[in-house]
């Protein structure tokens, strides 16, 4: 099945305005502010068909890193019951990972439709898009993370794709820390650190089971020199009878000012392709090109490490099985060289560093 990018046209742009116009009119978002609300909890009036997650990400200075998701269910099972859980992966600076799953009863799970502010079990998140506060407690680890914003609170147009004619089945975002500082107190074991460091924070939501149409994404941040970068690229199973669709989404801030969040010129090459857990493959470079009037952005991703692999198979019975049985859905996290490019009519430049990415893949 052949794959097209969206394509970069006056028609292509203007039928997606009309789109976005129509989106954030029936979710009543204003389209140049996020709103406290946006984080709180979307699915509170259909939980029995939505799944959602608030996910933390936390890079401290010496060199150990702090990942959380909130969920209150599996992705995988969207019209399952209330499965409350709390994923927590720590990871040393010589290398050692913990990596943490506890489920909790539905009646120790509770979440604020008009704030973020989500308890499950002992831990809790609490926020207003400026400063979010974490409390974790997960066999052996007690955290207390305070986040602070850096970088301007987003969400690309809507935030929302989606995958049916009917628009009945979708996939929802909003990034409510693109980049912040992060100060944390953890205690492992009896020990205690006190560590700094910078954060991301993103929030999903959705209502159908995302392999059903789509085959991968990979998706990245990084926040290098002055600049903070949000990357996604979406690869559908197939749309409306046009074959596969590359869904690109992209942002690009310096400080407190969004360059660009102009998603349609975003194009991605990879090569160098290696075999990776599970019987998939990932690329060794990926090459992330953004061009238009204005000039061109060039993201220049090297030196992949593999962190995490996750196997995202879903127990199948009967003829789906056997329906089903070349698949091997896997998730791949990886840290990375990252060289940023520069050259647009008002602002030259040309940084490096290090970035954090995923490749998720459903088949």
């Amino acid at each position: 099945m052949p794959v097209h990018d969206l394509p970069d046209t006056v028609e292509a742009r203007a039928q997606m305005d009309r789109a976005e116009t129509d989106a954030l009119a029936a979710l009543g978002l204003d389209p140049k502010t996020i709103a406290v609300w946006e984080d709180g909890y979307r699915a509170a009036k259909t939980a029995d068909t939505t799944f959602e997650w608030w996910y933390f990400d936390c890079q401290f200075d010496d060199g150990s890193t702090l990942v959380v998701t909130f969920s209150n269910k599996p992705h995988t099972d969207p019209s399952g019951p209330l499965t409350p859980t709390l994923l927590v992966i720590r990871q040393y600076p010589d290398g050692r990972r913990v990596h943490l799953e506890p489920t909790f009863p539905a009646d120790e799970f509770s979440a604020a439709t008009d704030r973020c502010d989500v308890r499950i079990g002992p831990s809790t998140v609490r926020g207003d898009l400026d400063v979010y506060e974490l409390h974790l407690e997960a066999d052996g680890i007690v955290a207390d993370v305070r986040i602070d914003r850096a970088a301007p609170s987003w969400r690309p147009g809507a935030g929302i794709s989606y995958f049916d004619q009917a628009k009945s089945h979708y996939l929802a975002w909003v990034v409510p820390v693109p980049y912040g500082t992060v100060t944390a107190t953890i205690t492992e074991h009896g020990s205690t650190s006190r560590l700094t460091g910078s954060a991301y924070h993103d929030h999903n939501w959705g209502n159908h089971l995302m392999g059903s149409f789509l085959d991968h994404w990979y998706w990245g941040r990084a926040h290098v020199g002055d600049y903070t970068i949000v990357y996604v690229r979406m690869t559908t199973k197939g749309l409306f009878g046009f074959g596969q669709l590359n869904i690109p989404t992209f942002f690009l801030a310096k400080g407190e000012t969004i360059i660009t969040d102009d998603l349609l010129p975003l194009r991605l090459e990879t090569s160098g392709d290696v075999p990776g857990p599970g019987h998939q493959t990932y690329p060794t470079k990926m090459v992330w090109t953004w061009a238009a009037e204005r000039g061109t952005i060039t993201m220049t991703v090297t030196e992949p490490r593999l962190i995490e692999s996750l196997d995202m198979s879903t127990p199948r019975h009967g003829i789906q099985r056997v329906l089903h049985a070349g698949e091997h859905p896997m998730y791949y996290d990886f840290n990375a060289d990252l060289d940023l490019d520069i050259r647009l009519d008002d602002l030259t430049d040309r940084v490096t560093g290090r970035t954090l990415y995923e490749k998720m893949m459903f088949r």
